[in-house]
């Protein structure tokens, strides 16, 4: 995998997966990785966002622990392994969030509009930038421990898009009715629950991966950036 460089940070420099739109100005799409790096499903992502003429670009979260991890989710040993990195992660979250920040306000000093469309880890990851208030958009797929942001959040006028499985362990139905609960103050703010699925419904290639959730999932994403980003 062949990551060009994003950013160069005092402690190091950060890689991502990208690709650049139609335009040289085109709207940017962040996409934030699920706790398996930027792996073949993210990069597909990247690469389906590109061709709908975003300028779409996927960081390497895990630049100080592991750079350029590449795992599939499939299998036990990378599971294990991808927890491990998660942990670490979540740990120094709030460098981690400092690196999301400059990183966004980098792309939105190159590009005209900048989302964000996070995963997992990446999910919560997207959550908080939109807290942040400094993206035009952003997409929640399925993110975790997400009710303590929420909780002593104030809400942006941002717009917000968030899928969720019905099934899901990691977000639980009482888990479910708190995010809904809590975002009901935010205007801006569009939650589907997607019924008969579970979590990584969208992670293409995957066995978890279900057709008809997905693709209609997606659909409500391409349509909300084009609504956002144009």
């Amino acid at each position: 995998m062949n990551l060009s460089t994003l950013m160069t940070f005092p402690d190091g420099t950060i890689g991502a997966y990208e690709r650049k739109g139609r335009e040289p100005d085109a709207p940017v799409v962040l996409v934030l990785q699920e706790i398996f790096g930027v792996n073949d499903n993210i990069r597909r992502t990247v690469d389906r966002l590109a061709e709908q003429g975003y300028h779409a670009v996927a960081p390497d979260l895990f630049w100080r622990q592991r750079p350029g991890a590449d795992l599939n989710p499939d299998l036990p040993e990378s599971r294990v392994e991808a927890t491990a990195l998660m942990d670490g992660y979540v740990r120094d979250g709030e460098r981690n969030m400092d690196d999301l920040q400059r990183i966004l306000r980098k792309l939105r000093a190159e590009h005209r509009k900048v989302a964000v469309v996070g995963y997992c880890l990446g999910g919560r990851m997207s959550l908080l930038c939109w807290l942040h208030g400094n993206v035009d958009a952003a997409v929640v797929y399925y993110g975790v421990n997400m009710v303590p942001a929420l909780a002593k959040a104030s809400f942006p006028t941002g717009p917000l898009l968030m899928h969720l499985g019905h099934s899901d362990p990691l977000n639980p139905p009482e888990v479910q009715q708190q995010v809904v609960q809590f975002l009901k103050d935010a205007r801006s703010a569009q939650v589907y629950i997607h019924v008969g699925v579970g979590h990584a419904f969208a992670r293409l290639g995957a066995s978890s991966y279900v057709e008809a959730a997905a693709v209609t999932a997606d659909r409500r994403t391409l349509d909300f950036l084009k609504e956002h980003l144009g």
